[in-house]
Formats: structure tokens, C-alpha cells, sequence
């Protein structure tokens, strides 16, 4: 292969000077999709770069711009997947030319799906098909993209996609072909699925991914021996390719699990994780296989390998705390894993620090929701650590994310039936936090830091309800995303500070007006609040994208407060904060808030945010604002809450933390929360819950 590259690559540089003619430009793409394949997204990308910048043919400067689209694909950039895919699909179409134009077609098509938009996806695969009939391996392609997508006892069949793309001339395409078919029909059709990797086989018989498919196969039906067998061979064959042998480790891995050999089992994880490590990059940006096969949820090797350490330390009381140590770890690096995914940057990793430090009043509680249980890990500042499991029937995976939908509904409605409220608050904190408490007394907490499981990011744990009091009358709390992602904790100094004080009362760009939305800003104005801390406001008109950045780049502040619209969503380039004149996606309050360089915000408040309701992703996003922004923490809410009640909560807070040297972040938001449920018509968690205190807490 490597000798193929070098040959390809004299061809390269020899054809750079002129790449008008098409034999030349399919060198090139060609030269461009094997670096690629073997791992080396960099030199291709270059290569793709040259070839648009040495041709004016508008035919090859479509092909080149379609395989430019498909690299930014492959890793996740889907802004400019998009802007290259239509330049594309403009030139091919216009110019009369159906398998360039079939090829564009197909690739904008393949954006949608990345996205979810799975109807628009396949009504531009029907275009591309219609288009492609004079090229076998293009049609037998779009076929089996929408076999993928589309919905079950629909028009396209299993059958009639694996006709097309037997009757192919054999060829890599044909392999890759029938390898993406084989893994379709290994949750299928046993049978099926072996048939056509036995085709394979006669093709490519040293084929890793086939020896793979095969073990996955026998894994399937419980024929563990003959698996691992296969799935060793497929280690093998894949070399030092990393993104090959992570997924036949973590195939061994399972096998391993599932014959009891826990330790080999561990082994086999911990190489996944490193050669997921090596490539985190290119697959947490979504670089695919070679074979270009239905994505693999990485994320669960992490999970997977923390749970395998939980169970070694049930069978091992006296290495239990390392092991425990060990699952702490891995959850952590998952949680990096996840914040980067969803960011789609390396934000997080110059954040990252090493060494763990939280003081003797203030515990870590790590949720880890399995199938069939709930696992517990609660850390102190001794670095000991203790583990939990429950495994009552509401702790089963299917019943408590039921349980969390409900609650989540429930605290989102003032109108929703209070005692049913209590009912799930407190079913909750018999899973989450009941099991927990006698440690916790005995260690006299009185702060706790939640680094919560995918599934509990949509509720706040304030509202827990242990059958007399709401947690947050018990602890102050606070969540991280992780806690190696959460800077040491300090305590917010109030000598020599500054505030910067924005709000947005006013309808702008067709958004409701927010007349309760200055009320902190007023009081705080007029004295009340904070007397001795120096502050700039700019409301409504003077609430600008470049006011902000003239005073932030002026001045450094410690506390940045946002009252306006916001809303975080699952795709990070929808999520935004109003301003008068516009809104500022993430990415912009990001470069905004690090104008103020110097020294970090310490907190950024945003007043009136919400998540999309339900969503993970979006509400990951929120827990992340405060790394992704530059600021050591943040407030902000799950859900849009009332005006009136949101103000009375922030100048109670304001109140505490502008008036106490001493007191944490953390407690002064608990006491707001605290203060504002005392009066009866705010007594609803809708009214206070719903705002989260991210990230550093003291």
C-alpha cells in the first residue's frame, strides 16, 4: 500500500504544474481518497486544496469541490460540508453533466443524513439515482445510502440493493459495497449476512474488515471461541491502522466479557481507548472507516471500560479503591470526549488539568445510569472514593428515563400537578441520592458537584425531594461537565472587580419582549445590591454585539450578566444569545468573553436561556458554556422562566454574593433558590430550579 502511495505521490507532484486534463484530476482525487483511507486526513486535504487551485475546468472543479465537500463530511464540519457540496452541485448541474451532477446529488444528500433530515435526504438520493444510470457503482451506491435511511417496507429493498451490487465487476467499491450490506444484515438476517461476507471472502480473503463482520456474526449467535478466533485475525490484518483496531478490540473486549475473563476483558478495552485516543480527533469529528459503514457510538467504549472497572472492584475488596480510581478516570476522559464532540473543537483539552482538589465540605457525585442499574460514585476530599448500586425496578434503564421525561415535563409547566411533582422528585432521590447520605453526614458536606449521566443533564437535582425538603435546602449545588474540566476552585474575590451588566426588555428580531428583564440591573443601578463594586450597563438599544466587544476588550470583568433571549440546541451553530442587532452564536460569545484575556470571568450569567426540551445534546451544550465561553462558571436555566420570578432570584443572588466576602458561589445560589421558594406562589420548582450554577463553585 505504502509503495502505491509513493507512486501515486510522484504522480502528484509531477501533475500540480497543470491539472486541467480529467486523467489528471481523477490521479489526483484518487491520491486524495488512499490518503484518507490510510488515516492521513492532512496530506489529503492538501491534495484536494492543489487540485482545485490548478484547474479551471468548471467538470474537474466540480469533481474536486464534491470531494472537498465529502472531507469536511467525514470529519463534521457540516457549514462547510454544505457550502462546498452546493458550489458542486451549481457547476456539474448547470453544465449538463448527469454523473458529476448524480455525484453532487449524492453528497448533499449524504449532509442531510449526517444531520437527520432523513425525507429530504432521500427525495435528493432519488434525483442522484434517476441521474446515475450509466454508472453502476454510483447507482449501486445511492441505493444502499437509502437502504440506511429510509423507513421499513418501503420501495428500495434489501434484495434489490445487493443485485446491483453483485452484478458490479469486482473492484474495492464492490467490497466496500457488499461489507456495508453484511453489516446491515448482521441485525437482520444471520443468514444472510454470512452469505455475503462468504462472497467477500472469495474477493478479499484477507480482508479485516470481513474477518471482523464474521466475529461480530458469531458474537451475534453466541459462538464466542469461533469469534474471538475471527476477531484476532481481523487485529491482525489491520496492522497500525488505529481507526481498524479500535473497533476489533472493543469486539475482543466484549468477547472476553461475555466468556467471564474480566481482566482480558479490561485489556482489550484499554487498547480501544488507546486507539481511540490516537485518532480522537478524526472520529470524534466523525472521520468514517474506509468502507464507509453506519457510525459506531465510541462513546460507549468509555462507558463500557468504567463499568468493567466497577465490576472488578465488587470482586476486589482489596484493590477496590484503585479500582474505583481507574472508573473515575475513564468517566472523566468520556466526559472530555462528549464536551468536544458536541463543541467540535479541542476547547476543553487546554482546560484540563491533572490533579483533582476539592475541599473537606464539598463532595463529587458521579450518576452512571446501566441498563440494569444505577451505579453511584461519590468523591471526597480525602480522594477517597465510595461506591453505590442500586437496583430497585424504577433504576432500570427504560423506567428511569421514562421517570426523568415526566419530571422534566412536570418542572417545565407551574401548572403541572404538584403532589405527582413531589412524587417523582423524591422516586429520584431514592435512586440518585438516598444511598449517599449517611456518607455524606458523616463527612459534614454541605456542597455537592454533580457530573451527571448523559440522561440526567435535562433535569436539575436542586428539585430531589427527600420527602420533607427540596435538595437544594440541604445542599448548595453545582454541576461540571467534568470535574478534570472545572479549574481549581477559588473563592470569587470582590476587591478590584468589575461588572458588566447587559439586558434586553424590548421585542427585537421578532422575539417577545422581557419587561421584568432590567429589574437586576436597575437595583443594582440605584445601589441596592452591590454598593461597592464598579459596574457598566448597556440596555436595549446600546445592548450591541459591538458594545460588548468595545467594553470587554476595554476592561476586564469578573462577572458578565446577560438578561435576554438565549437557546441552546442539539447542533452548537443554532444555539445563540439575542443582542439588539443580532444573535451571537456560541462560537462569537466565546471570542467575546475571551477578549477579557487577562483575567478569566469569573461568572457569566445568562438570565433567560432554555434548552430545547428533552435533548441531551442541547443541554450538554449549557453544562459546557462555562468552558466553552472562558469564564470559570456560569448560571444559566434549563427552560425559559417567568420574568418576574427570574428577577427576584438573580437580585437575591446578587444580594448574597455582592454582601458576603466568604460565601461561595454555590451557597449564595442556594440561598437565592432557597429565599425564592419561601414565598407561596413561587413555591412551584418551575419558579426556581430551573437555573444551573456550572463549573467552579466557590
Amino acid at each position: 500500500m505504502y509503495q502505491k502511495i509513493f507512486i501515486l505521490h510522484l504522480c502528484f507532484i509531477s501533475l500540480t504544474v497543470n491539472a486541467d486534463n480529467s486523467t489528471e484530476i481523477k490521479t489526483l482525487l484518487k491520491l486524495a481518497k488512499t490518503y484518507q483511507s490510510q488515516g492521513l486526513a492532512d496530506k489529503s486535504f492538501t491534495i484536494l486544496q492543489q487540485a482545485l487551485k490548478h484547474t479551471n475546468n468548471k467538470l474537474n472543479q466540480s469533481l474536486v469541490l464534491a470531494s472537498i465537500s465529502d472531507w469536511y463530511l467525514l470529519h463534521r464540519q457540516l457549514d462547510k460540508a454544505k457550502h462546498y457540496s452546493i458550489q458542486s452541485l451549481n457547476l456539474a448541474c448547470k453544465i449538463s453533466q448527469p454523473l458529476a451532477c448524480a455525484t453532487a446529488l449524492n453528497y448533499q444528500a449524504n449532509i442531510l443524513t449526517i444531520q437527520g433530515y432523513y425525507t429530504d435526504a432521500i427525495k435528493i438520493y432519488q434525483q442522484s439515482l434517476t441521474l446515475a444510470n450509466n454508472s453502476p457503482v454510483l447507482y449501486a451506491t445511492i441505493l444502499a445510502n437509502i437502504l440506511q435511511i429510509q423507513p421499513p417496507n418501503t420501495a428500495i429493498t434489501f434484495n434489490q440493493v445487493l443485485s446491483h451490487m453483485q452484478a458490479l465487476p469486482n473492484s474495492k467499491e464492490k467490497i466496500f459495497g457488499l461489507l456495508k450490506l453484511a453489516y446491515i444484515a448482521i441485525e437482520t438476517s444471520t443468514e444472510q449476512a454470512y452469505k455475503i461476507l462468504q462472497t467477500v471472502k472469495k474477493l478479499a480473503p484477507a480482508n479485516a474488515y470481513m474477518k471482523g463482520y464474521l466475529g461480530k456474526l458469531y458474537e451475534k449467535n453466541n459462538r464466542y471461541q469461533e469469534a474471538e478466533y475471527l476477531t484476532r485475525q481481523a487485529i491482525f490484518l489491520s496492522g497500525s491502522a488505529p481507526d481498524m483496531l479500535y473497533q476489533w478490540q472493543w469486539q475482543l473486549g466484549r468477547l472476553r466479557n461475555k466468556q467471564n475473563d474480566l481482566i482480558g476483558a479490561i485489556k482489550a478495552y484499554q487498547q480501544t481507548v488507546k486507539h481511540l485516543q490516537s485518532i480522537r480527533q478524526a472520529i470524534l469529528r466523525g472521520s468514517r472507516n474506509p468502507p464507509q459503514l453506519p457510525y459506531e457510538n465510541t462513546d460507549a467504549v468509555y462507558f463500557d471500560l468504567a463499568d468493567l472497572w466497577l465490576q472488578y472492584a465488587r470482586r476486589n475488596p482489596n484493590k477496590r479503591q484503585a479500582a474505583l480510581f481507574k472508573a473515575r478516570q475513564i468517566l472523566e476522559l468520556l466526559k472530555t470526549v462528549e464536551l468536544e464532540n458536541h463543541f467540535k473543537d479541542d476547547c476543553v483539552t487546554t482546560l484540563k488539568t491533572k490533579t483533582i482538589s476539592i475541599d473537606k465540605n464539598t463532595a463529587v457525585l458521579y450518576p452512571m445510569i446501566f441498563r440494569d442499574r444505577v451505579e453511584l460514585l461519590l468523591n471526597f476530599s480525602d480522594k477517597k472514593i465510595q461506591q453505590f448500586t442500586i437496583t430497585t425496578p424504577q433504576a432500570n434503564q427504560t423506567q428511569l428515563r421514562q421517570l426523568v421525561n415526566n419530571f422534566q415535563e412536570q418542572l417545565r409547566n407551574p401548572n403541572s400537578n404538584y403532589r405527582r411533582l413531589l412524587i417523582n422528585a423524591q422516586t429520584l432521590y431514592d435512586i440518585l441520592i438516598k444511598k449517599t447520605v449517611s456518607e455524606l453526614k458523616k463527612h459534614h458536606i454541605t456542597t455537592l458537584i454533580i457530573v451527571p449521566d448523559k440522561l440526567l443533564r435535562t433535569i436539575p437535582f436542586a428539585a430531589l425531594h427527600d420527602g420533607t425538603n427540596f435538595l437544594i435546602s440541604k445542599y448548595a449545588l453545582a454541576i461540571t461537565p467534568g470535574l478534570t474540566l472545572t479549574e481549581t476552585p477559588n473563592k470569587l474575590k470582590l476587591k478590584n472587580i468589575n461588572m458588566l451588566m447587559a439586558g434586553l426588555s424590548k421585542s427585537v428580531q421578532g422575539f417577545s419582549p422581557l419587561p421584568n428583564a432590567l429589574n437586576t440591573i436597575k437595583a443594582i443601578e440605584k445601589q441596592q445590591l452591590c454598593p461597592n463594586i464598579p459596574y457598566t450597563s448597556l440596555t436595549n438599544k446600546i445592548f450591541t454585539a459591538r458594545n460588548i466587544h468595545n467594553q470587554l476588550n476595554k476592561k476586564d470583568y469578573k462577572i458578565v450578566y446577560f438578561a435576554t433571549h438565549g437557546k441552546f440546541e442539539p447542533n452548537t451553530n443554532l444555539s445563540f444569545l439575542l443582542t439588539y442587532d443580532k444573535k451571537l452564536n456560541l462560537n462569537q460569545l466565546e471570542q467575546l468573553i475571551k477578549l477579557n484575556n487577562d483575567q478569566p470571568v469569573e461568572l457569566l450569567i445568562l438570565s433567560a436561556c432554555e434548552t430545547a426540551v428533552g435533548d441531551t445534546q442541547a443541554a450538554l451544550g449549557l453544562a459546557g458554556i462555562a468552558i466553552k465561553a472562558g469564564a470559570r462558571s456560569a448560571i444559566a436555566s434549563l427552560w425559559q422562566v417567568s420574568e418576574t420570578s427570574t428577577s427576584k432570584l438573580m437580585t437575591a443572588f446578587y444580594r448574597q454574593i455582592c454582601n458576603n466576602a466568604y460565601i461561595s458561589k454555590a451557597l449564595s445560589f442556594a440561598k437565592a433558590q432557597t429565599t425564592l421558594m419561601t414565598h407561596n406562589q413561587y413555591k412551584h420548582p418551575y419558579y426556581w430550579a430551573g437555573f444551573l450554577l456550572i463549573g467552579n463553585w466557590n
